[in-house]
């Protein structure tokens, strides 16, 4: 049971937390009668139903550190784990480290987002360029990080209900990322078809493998000839590269690391190691056309010669099939370096170096075979490796949208018969002489258009 008691002007509420020796006297203080009356009723329903959430003295700051151990070493991939430690040391422990867990309301979620969006300066990386304020994706960034962390506090019961979940974080639209079109994918393979210089064969076989494939740059430099079946042509996804800073390699759990390979220089923090990928779905087995199985095969014999003309000790052999020159792993960021190099190389008016990245030839493949497959998300989804269906519609609803337009045009060519909507009302069906003909027509001499017409269908109701 609970009690008010007054206190000078205002009302305090007490009540009893704990059994036995553990039994303390808490009072809540500086209340109106009216909210003392409520808050005794709260905490007397509370006790009723082992729902109440005992008071502590609990910091942010110390609250983190124990979610962090927890919850983060068990759950997070290397590359999360890092960027939510950033977040965390650089922008909520300089300004909550010290505040009480349990006073945190919706109210102070929202004043400090308002906060780091107008005030806070931007923590920038060692030779980026410095902002003046953080953008509203960092922001949403730290929510997303915020709203988990305190979803465990009260599934540990530190806290009664999760205030970021009413919260009001900023709006942001993710910028669409540009894919280069068939035909300027065509003049860079063609520009990297080399196969008397080895750099420009290997990122063009890096290439083949992101298109016919549609593999991410960690998979490409992950693939491993011991995963590759000449006979069937078919590769299994089942790891990826990465740079780890090696005090995580023991401390997460959820990593599966498959390999490290050695440094070539003392003293570093980190290693390139080959792991298992973030989700289950990205493990997969992908099938390749007989030209990209061919450009493998003689991307194999350039390796054998760089081995015989470099040697054991100076090739080193990790069996990888994208490689540098000696032998050594190739990283995702050498693909982006060495694939803008290649842009530049070409001097297209048409490609631009500054637009695309390497990731863009993904976005590319998922595009064509969307078109391909006439709109078989399903079929897109397990060859890329995607979580849902709806990442590709999300991220590739452009490449929809092309279809849309041109069956809109079918739509006016037949049944409007190029009166137009907004000119007149529509045809009354008898009114429509061979329309209907028409549509029969067109559906023969183009098998795809009903399925196309059904894929966008099914996309609409699904955006």
């Amino acid at each position: 049971m609970a009690s008010i008691i007054k206190r000078n002007k205002t009302y305090s509420v007490v009540y009893y937390e704990g059994e036995g020796s553990k039994r303390q006297q808490k009072w809540e203080s500086g209340f109106t009668y009216s909210a003392a009356k409520a808050r005794k009723a709260t905490i007397e329903y509370e006790q009723a139903h082992s729902i109440h959430v005992p008071t502590t003295d609990l910091t942010v700051g110390e609250f983190m550190y124990e979610f962090i151990e927890k919850y983060g070493e068990k759950k997070w991939a290397a590359s999360t784990y890092s960027s939510n430690i950033a977040l965390l040391d650089n922008y909520v422990l300089p300004h909550w480290s010290d505040k009480k867990l349990q006073s945190i309301r919706t109210k102070t979620v929202d004043d400090f987002y308002d906060f780091l969006l107008k005030e806070a300066e931007p923590v920038a990386n060692p030779g980026s360029k410095p902002k003046k304020h953080l953008t509203a994706r960092t922001v949403i960034a730290l929510h997303r990080l915020l709203r988990c962390a305190f979803n465990r506090a009260v599934k540990w019961e530190y806290i009664g209900k999760n205030p970021f979940l009413n919260a009001t974080p900023p709006e942001h639209k993710e910028r669409q990322r540009p894919a280069l079109t068939p035909e300027q994918l065509i003049k860079v393979l063609d520009f990297t078809d080399r196969p008397e210089i080895y750099d420009y064969y290997m990122i063009h076989c890096a290439i083949q493998l992101s298109f016919a494939c549609c593999l991410r740059g960690g998979e490409i430099g992950g693939a491993q000839w011991s995963r590759y079946n000449p006979e069937r042509k078919s590769l299994i996804i089942d790891r990826v590269i990465d740079r780890v800073d090696k005090s995580l390699l023991e401390k997460l759990t959820k990593m599966d690391v498959k390999q490290v390979f050695p440094n070539l220089l003392p003293g570093t923090h980190t290693a390139i190691v080959l792991k298992q990928p973030k989700t289950d779905g990205s493990v997969r087995t992908v099938y390749l056309p007989e030209t990209v199985a061919n450009k493998l095969k003689t991307l194999k014999e350039l390796q054998e010669k760089q081995k015989a003309v470099l040697g054991e000790d100076c090739y080193l052999d990790y069996g990888m099939i994208i490689s540098q020159p000696n032998g050594r792993p190739v990283m995702t960021e050498q693909l982006n370096k060495w694939f803008k190099t290649v842009l530049e190389a070409m001097d297209d008016p048409d490609i631009d170096p500054e637009k695309y990245v390497f990731h863009s030839i993904r976005h590319t493949s998922a595009g064509v075979k969307l078109r391909m497959s006439h709109g078989d998300l399903k079929a897109v989804q397990g060859d890329g490796g995607w979580s849902s269906p709806e990442m590709i519609t999300k991220r590739y609803a452009h490449i929809i949208d092309e279809d849309r337009r041109r069956l809109a045009q079918a739509m006016e060519s037949v049944y409007y018969q190029g009166s137009g909507f907004m000119s007149g009302p529509l045809i009354p069906p008898e009114n429509r002489g061979d329309g209907t003909a028409q549509l029969i027509s067109l559906l023969n001499s183009d098998p795809t258009l009903l399925a196309k017409l059904l894929a966008s269908l099914q996309a609409a109701m699904n955006t």
